[in-house]
């Protein structure tokens, strides 16, 4: 007779298996690090001995391990290790000044405790707490720190904000040529004023600038907290690093060589715009050269089609002409049609799958067109692949029909699904309608489109799944967000909401499915790995509004408690 060697009781599982079924049951049997069997406890007795450990649930719900199908932790690593500027934004009556100088006691305070630090770091600020009369520049940094470079990411990894000494290692200065994909804002001379928007023009200063990249040590220090502090903290056991160094890729190797790993990790490898001819090659070789197991896979390739948001019609005409852009102006796309398809179709061809940022409608629909021309050129593979578009702010029913017809994933972050700060900073630039219509899901979903969760953390912080559950749920801020009090009875948009059902499925299954680990983990199933998030309630008996109150009390990762809510083990 086989006996468990870890019961979970008097539970409520929650789940749905990989043929579209509900899990019904209230007992959880594990072994060998998978799960053995489900079902009612009276029925499963004869798997129990004097020797397996038995947990009781309390009637709480048993989730499978739940998916974080698009976040950044090794990014987060200059939020543990660096200045942290997250949490401060505008104010009625504030101007852009006071912001920055709001962030740059922030600096100092860090510069002063750190004297040792021979670069400064920091993540967090936000450019949209900025207008086009009073934008953060060097200057405001070099009254802080002169003698050492500081490098300051916005909380979006779509800025940098630097100081003259970090530009002057780096060897840019008025003579350097603007770059193809993003922007070097300029003082009237041509010299650079301190902000470096998109990734060519950041790349100038963080490929330039010694010692910007943390170390291996650092990172795999870093990603040990997160894994810890926020990941199992939130029942989630697989995640989807959406940008990564080669010292964060050789990190994570080495964690999962050592099984300190408490999350699977999936990784990509990242095509700029206008570098696809020489990265691609050099990916292709490496395929398989950095996967460990289930532990650490990388099988995608990411692209950015967009910087700031490409749109069809133009920004806002107050916007236009407030920031001195051309009439017409709608932010350019990184790449032509032609070259996104080749390279997709390039990369798929060679096993990889697609995982496109896209916000803006025109870069969706560069993203859903492209994708299904490469896709349709690879005929007896193209309901293999998971090709996925991310973000996805402003999309039209002609993109989401293509994307339903070409299994298209969309990867939504139910956070940014609110009306709050954020939609608001938005109307000035998209105006009004698009902005109150932004980040469908229901039109998603009603197509039969697979829809994963992402929170894009550190992006929004925390990653904390019960908050995205109930956001997609209601569409409205919940009472610990910011501002709570000003946007607490607005709706964003007017679609029907996701269900419970809809929303733990895209946390869980979808995500397990978009990194092609559906077969090893996402569902609460004899034969699967044991990752199991146990919440401290009933979720089904939770009122919607209080769903983000939820904690999850203990999360198993194969099999294993790595966390636990009053006795953190891990």
């Amino acid at each position: 007779m086989i006996f468990a060697d870890t019961a979970l009781i008097n539970g409520k599982i929650y789940s749905v298996d990989k043929n579209g079924k509900k899990t019904d049951g209230d007992t959880v049997l594990i072994k060998d690090g998978l799960i053995l069997k489900t079902g009612i406890e009276k029925d499963l007795q004869n798997y129990i001995s004097a020797d397996t450990e038995v947990i009781d649930c309390h009637g709480n719900t048993i989730l499978p391990g739940l998916c974080d199908a698009h976040c950044h932790p090794s990014i987060a690593a200059s939020a543990y290790s660096g200045c942290d500027l997250f949490g401060i934004y505008i104010q009625e009556g504030e101007s852009g000044t006071d912001i920055i100088d709001k962030y740059m006691k922030r600096l100092k305070d860090f510069v002063d405790k750190n004297p040792e630090e021979v670069l400064i770091r920091g993540t967090g600020w936000v450019m949209g707490n900025f207008t086009a009369d009073r934008m953060p520049t060097r200057h405001d940094i070099d009254m802080i720190c002169s003698d050492r470079p500081v490098i300051l990411e916005s909380f979006c990894q779509h800025n940098l904000w630097v100081n003259t000494k970090a530009i002057e290692i780096a060897g840019i200065s008025e003579n350097t040529p603007d770059v193809y994909a993003g922007k070097i804002y300029r003082e009237a001379d041509g010299f650079p004023e301190g902000i470096f928007n998109d990734p060519e023009a950041m790349n100038l200063i963080k490929l330039n600038v010694p010692g910007y990249d943390f170390s291996v040590e650092k990172y795999k220090e870093a990603f040990l907290h997160y894994q810890k502090d926020y990941a199992n903290k939130y029942g989630v056991t697989l995640v989807q690093d959406c940008m990564h160094s080669d010292n964060a890729r050789t990190a994570f190797k080495e964690l999962a060589l050592e099984g300190k790993l408490t999350v699977r990790i999936r990784g990509v490898y990242l095509m700029e715009p206008g570098k696809a001819d020489s990265q691609l090659p050099e990916a292709i070789k490496r395929r398989g050269m950095d996967n460990v197991g289930d532990d650490f896979r990388i099988d995608t390739v990411k692209i950015f089609a967009e910087g700031m948001f490409s749109l069809i019609d133009s920004y806002d005409k107050k916007f236009i002409k407030e920031n001195g852009l051309p009439d017409d102006y709608n932010e350019p796309l990184y790449w032509s049609d032609e070259e996104f398809t080749k390279t997709a179709y390039k990369a798929m061809k060679a096993g990889f799958d697609i995982h496109v940022h896209a916000m803006g409608d025109n870069a969706v629909r560069q993203s859903a067109e492209c994708l299904s021309k490469a896709q349709l050129l690879l005929k007896d593979k193209n309901e293999g692949f998971r090709n996925v578009i991310a973000h996805l702010m402003l999309t039209r029913s002609a993109d989401m029909e293509l994307m339903a017809e070409n299994h298209i994933i969309a990867n939504c972050q139910p956070r940014w699904m609110v009306y709050d700060s954020d939609i608001e900073a938005m109307v000035p630039m998209i105006g009004k309608k698009r902005a109150e219509n932004a980040y469908p899901l229901r039109a998603l979903l009603d197509r039969g489109i697979t829809v994963t969760f992402g929170t894009d953390f550190p992006v929004t912080p925390p990653p904390d799944t019960m908050q995205e559950i109930q956001c997609a749920m209601t569409r409205k801020v919940f009472p610990e967000a910011p501002d709570y009090h000003k946007f607490k009875d607005m709706v964003l948009g007017n679609e029907k909401p996701a269900t419970l059902w809809e929303a733990v499925k895209a946390l869980s299954l979808n995500g397990a499915y978009q990194m092609s680990a559906e077969d090893i983990t996402g569902s609460v199933e004899a034969g699967k790995s044991a990752d199991i998030a146990v919440l401290d309630s009933d979720i089904e008996a939770v009122p919607i509004d209080e769903i983000y109150a939820v904690k999850v009390d203990k999360t198993l990762f194969k099999g294993k408690v790595v966390y636990e809510k009053d006795n953190q083990i891990c």
